[in-house]
């Protein structure tokens, strides 16, 4: 499907992306670049997203034809917030507000959030048109320039700022390259309806504010961290945060948008129970995917970090890591697996309240347990994601007309711990590169091997299928 390669490039590029930044910025600066990047998340997400969200679940290749008002609004919506934004940053400079951070930067990191609004608006618009090729196209160049820009940037001038603003060229380049595939008509502000906008923010906005708050976290222990030990210390938390997020929020992304898409398709197809069901299988696969994603880099963790994390970093980074790991794994589990009952049914509320929960325990870990010194702000965020798993699930479980098979979901965890048990004693017995690539082999053959063997999730059964449409294709060919 043309819908993935973009993300086994992108998800191989932001890894790279990020690992490459921190090598040439170090940690001090890279700390400042990690908060920047963080004001780009919340932005983009508290006052963008809603946008997005709105285009994934009332645009459709059918409303297109049948009702063009709806991207008419969503054009003039997405539009009147670049300018809105643009507008107030211009006059926060000239005002000469002080922001606690370089002006400039600040400026890059606003610049950069309106930019990625942007990009996952038209992204949607790809998306639900089931535009592949221009969506691959969209990713791509976004993606090969921001390694290009942001990376050639840290190397040359050793300031997150120049870093920023390459991510931000990178973005409109993008937007230029698919300008034309993704059009509807020309923009017209009177094509909009004001009714439909209404639509769009009573839908989208609870869910819009519990995202916000979800992705503030990050902002706020970066920036408490910073004030308390400094921006190398930020650093060194905000590379291995980084790293985690870029790739399970990557995996997150995939599984939703390759399985919401067929989720929404049966709602409109077949209704909400159909839907539904679809969701329950759906959960099953997200979990096969992430756990042993999530037990895998715990195993290679040690070679992983002596063979690609730069030196600088070494120590502060594993030890992160090893705590921000199951928090990662409850954000994979949430955005891909449990995120669809939510859009579907519309019941945003108890997301809200599902992460205010998480931010007040990520803050009362914060600040009461000051004597476990920087790693609290690990802990609190990882304790804060596991708790909206924990709100979210229990809610989804029940909303759901069946459950996903518990038969899969034990076969999964059994597969998990026969794969760390095969391959943790190799760890610190080899060189980095062999060990990692022994290590990596042995899970994938062991875990992969034992999905097959039980069929779980049918994946046996579908490669089957598979195997057999293509054999038959290039015989009939």
């Amino acid at each position: 499907m043309t819908v993935l390669l973009p993300f086994v490039i992108n998800a191989g590029l932001n890894f790279a992306l990020g690992l490459l930044i921190a090598y040439f910025l170090g940690p001090a600066e890279f700390g400042r670049y990690a908060i920047g990047a963080a004001i780009i998340v919340v932005l983009n997400t508290a006052l963008l997203d809603w946008i997005r969200l709105s285009t994934v679940r009332f645009y459709s290749q059918k409303s297109r034809e049948e009702q063009p008002q709806i991207r008419a609004t969503l054009d003039v919506l997405s539009a009147g917030m670049t300018i809105a934004l643009t507008g107030l940053l211009v006059a926060a400079v000239v005002a000469g507000v002080d922001f606690g951070l370089p002006a400039m930067l600040v400026a890059a990191s606003v610049l950069g959030g309106i930019c990625a609004g942007l990009f996952d608006y038209h992204g949607a618009i790809a998306r639900a048109r089931f535009l592949d090729a221009a969506y691959a196209r969209l990713v791509i160049v976004k993606n090969v320039l921001a390694l290009v820009l942001m990376v050639g940037g840290a190397w040359w001038t050793r300031d997150p700022t120049i870093v920023m603003f390459g991510g931000v060229i990178s973005v409109m380049a993008a937007l230029l390259a698919v300008r034309r595939s993704l059009a509807d008509a020309p923009l017209v502000w009177s094509a909009a309806r004001r009714d439909l906008a209404l639509d769009f923010a009573r839908y989208a906005l609870p869910l819009v504010g519990a995202n916000a708050i979800y992705s503030l976290i990050p902002l706020l222990n970066r920036s408490l961290l910073a004030d308390a030990y400094g921006f190398a210390e930020a650093g060194y938390f905000s590379l291995a945060a980084d790293m985690g997020l870029r790739l399970f929020g990557t995996l997150a992304a995939t599984l939703e948008i390759v399985m919401l898409r067929e989720v929404l398709r049966l709602d409109e197809a077949k209704g909400r129970r159909a839907a539904q069901k679809r969701i329950a299988e759906n959960l099953v696969i997200v979990t096969m995917v992430a756990l042993p994603v999530a037990a895998g880099l715990f195993l290679v963790l040690p070679a992983f970090e002596k063979l690609l994390v730069p030196a600088a970093f070494h120590g502060r980074f594993a030890a992160y890591m090893l705590l921000l790991l199951p928090g990662f794994f409850a954000l994979t589990i949430f955005v891909g697996g449990l995120y669809p009952v939510f859009l579907l049914g519309k019941r945003t509320g108890m997301v809200t309240l599902a992460a205010c929960t998480g931010l007040a325990a990520n803050l009362a870990i914060v600040f009461g347990a000051g004597a476990a010194g920087p790693e609290r702000f690990a802990l609190g965020q990882t304790v804060s994601f596991l708790i909206v798993l924990v709100i979210t699930g229990w809610v989804a479980l029940r909303t759901l007309p069946v459950l996903p098979k518990l038969r899969d979901i034990g076969l999964i965890i059994a597969a998990v711990a026969v794969m760390v048990a095969a391959v943790w004693p190799l760890s610190g017995r080899l060189p980095p590169l062999p060990e990692l690539l022994l290590q990596g082999a042995l899970g994938v053959a062991i875990y992969g091997g034992l999905m097959l063997a039980f069929d779980v999730a049918r994946c046996r059964t579908l490669l089957r299928l598979w195997l057999a449409l293509r054999k038959s294709r290039i015989r009939s060919g």
